[in-house]
């Protein structure tokens, strides 16, 4: 048995072997490039991971929701179109009649100079916003827990089925929910983790979310409230209100140029559809946007199981008080959300972001409960995300296309429902005149939405459509269009109530002089906007059908499956 020695570093140090001749050198082998590449990539390789798999995963979102990319717009993404279609500068003003912030529009105008304003180069906007929230959502979860949590709040939200709807909308709600992200992350950076760098982005964060729309001063309120919650809970309160001061003082500050506008919008009733929610109404919008109740409940178990591991095991850590803060933004959102004037499922946009980062970091505390409800998440809403448009969201576009070629320059289209004239301008040719029952509009890419119920009560079509049908020479056409009465003739409205005889997707009129409506509808008794656009749209059809030298050519009715705006539309010419 030989001895052992331990070398230490007072140990003498061993004298150098002789040097070998250069000549008798065995050659030296030079990796190849390739080969240096493979170890860099090996020495790396979870990095290369991540990003491979997180490509991968923002490919497949990008393909597969851009499936409905070319989809003809509905009604509000008309209304969308036709802001963005005004001058930069004067965009901001604009909205004042419609109740808006200006940011998206903004971009969504540079966005149409650059790409053009068809239905799919158009919906690429939101798209990419779209795409762009899943590596957020991973940045989110790594950055502030950790690479597990990243993991699966990406794939949260990669199978969600409401951003993958947002995301081939033209609206503002894709870029809510990235902007959302972004704030809520970096507000738990600042005032959870104490990471002080993130002060500037916090506020650009929530300031453009602020201008992108209005429950963004919700998610800020919200966040307002998590801050306190934190001061109660954290030793170093002096640096809490510091940096709150900082943060939300410059939100403040980069907000107040369009703080008076905001007050001019809350005075003129600018959202006459909207009703106020009840808590089943919320409960059930907050299941449809995780993709329906049996994901809603996989989710809840599994989220409910890991934040109680996380409390029981760790007591109130940083990471606690993350998750502690996500839930008050969360709730509080929620509940101004609810006893606000105004309820939509799609303003949910705003609070998706909370609690999907509250979701994935339940989910990466619960083991392999956690990964059970992904897994039946992902097989129950994940179909639900990725399908291809099995619907239309409007025959707008197609009864454009088939009477487009009749209309000459100056012809009227009248348009009793006055929001649907944005879109109908989308897709008509230019040099068209339109009219609601209130007259000729001014503007026919822009909605003014301001004291829209006086007006509606107001007008009488009987005095004001005459006018314009006399300024139409012999040979010119009407085009007018009105939403179907309701659901009691099967979707397909006027025309099939009143005896127009339907072939394919356009209809002959057989009913001679006879008018499409046999009675006048009184007015409601609760004065509401879409009972008054019905009662507008029965009397306008009833007076063009018994104007005299009018005559009715076509009928065109919307064909089964379209979901939002679908239309009757009568073409009439002037004998």
């Amino acid at each position: 048995m030989t001895d052992q020695v331990e070398l230490t570093d007072e140990a003498e140090p061993l004298e150098p072997l002789p040097a070998v001749p250069e000549e008798d050198q065995a050659p030296r082998i030079v990796p190849s490039p390739l080969r240096t590449l493979q170890r860099r990539w090996l020495a790396d390789r979870p990095r290369a991971v991540d990003a491979i798999g997180l490509a991968v995963l923002a490919l497949v979102a990008a393909f597969l929701w851009g499936r409905a990319a070319g989809m003809a717009f509905w009604l509000d993404e008309g209304i969308s179109v036709g802001v963005a279609a005004h001058p930069l500068h004067s965009i901001p003003h604009l909205l004042l009649q419609d109740g808006s912030p200006p940011l998206y529009y903004l971009l969504l105008h540079l966005w149409i100079s650059v790409t053009g304003s068809s239905d799919t180069a158009v919906h690429l906007l939101s798209l990419l916003f779209g795409v762009a929230t899943v590596p957020a959502a991973l940045w989110a979860g790594w950055s502030l827990f950790d690479r597990r949590t990243g993991w699966i709040c990406a794939l949260v939200v990669a199978v969600n089925p409401f951003v993958a709807y947002y995301a081939t909308e033209t609206r503002m709600y894709s870029m809510a929910i990235l902007l959302a992200v972004l704030a809520t992350a970096t507000f738990l950076h600042v005032y959870v983790f104490g990471r002080r760098r993130y002060l500037p982005w916090f506020a650009l964060s929530l300031a453009a979310l602020l201008y992108t729309h209005n429950w963004g001063l919700l998610l800020g309120l919200g966040a307002g409230v998590a801050l306190l919650a934190l001061l109660v809970l954290s030793r170093d309160r002096r640096r809490l209100v510091v940096d709150g001061v900082i943060g939300f003082g410059g939100v403040a500050v980069l907000y107040a140029p369009w703080a008076p506008s905001l007050a001019y919008q809350m005075g003129q009733h600018l959202q006459p559809w909207g009703r106020k929610a009840d808590l089943v109404w919320v409960r059930d919008d907050l299941a449809v946007m995780l993709g329906g109740n049996e994901v809603f409940v996989a989710l809840g178990l599994g989220v409910g199981v890991g934040i109680a591991a996380m409390v029981q095991s760790r007591g109130w850590t940083r990471q606690a008080l993350g998750v502690l803060a996500l839930g008050v933004i969360t709730v509080v959102t929620l509940a101004l959300g609810w006893r606000g004037s105004v309820w939509a499922y799609r303003y949910l946009a705003v609070v998706a972001a909370p609690v999907m980062l509250l979701v994935g970091v339940g989910l990466a505390r619960a083991g392999r409960t956690g990964v059970a409800a992904l897994a039946v998440a992902a097989f129950l809403a994940g179909p639900v995300a990725v399908r291809g448009p099995a619907y239309q969201k409007s025959n707008v576009e197609a009864v454009a296309s088939e009477v487009s070629a009749r209309l000459r320059p100056g012809d009227l289209v009248v348009l009793p429902d006055f929001q649907m004239v944005p879109l109908a301008a989308h897709y008509l040719p230019s040099g068209l005149r339109y009219s609601t029952t209130s007259g000729l509009v001014p503007d026919r890419n822009i909605v003014d939405w301001r004291h829209v119920i006086d007006r509606l009560v107001n007008d009488d079509p009987a005095t004001t459509l005459p006018p314009l049908l006399d300024t139409l020479p012999p040979g010119a056409h009407v085009l007018f269009m009105c939403p179907p009465p309701g659901e009691e003739t099967d979707g397909t409205g006027l025309a099939q109530a009143q005896g127009i005889e339907k072939r394919g997707s356009a209809a002959t009129a057989v009913t001679g002089d006879q008018g499409l409506l046999a009675k006048t509808v009184p007015l409601p008794q609760d004065v509401a906007m879409h009972p008054l656009i019905s009662v507008r749209c029965q009397q306008a059809s009833d007076l063009l059908t018994k104007r005299p030298g009018l005559e009715v050519q076509e009928v065109l009715q919307p064909p089964d499956g379209v979901r939002y705006t679908s239309v009757d539309a009568w073409m009439f010419i002037k004998r």
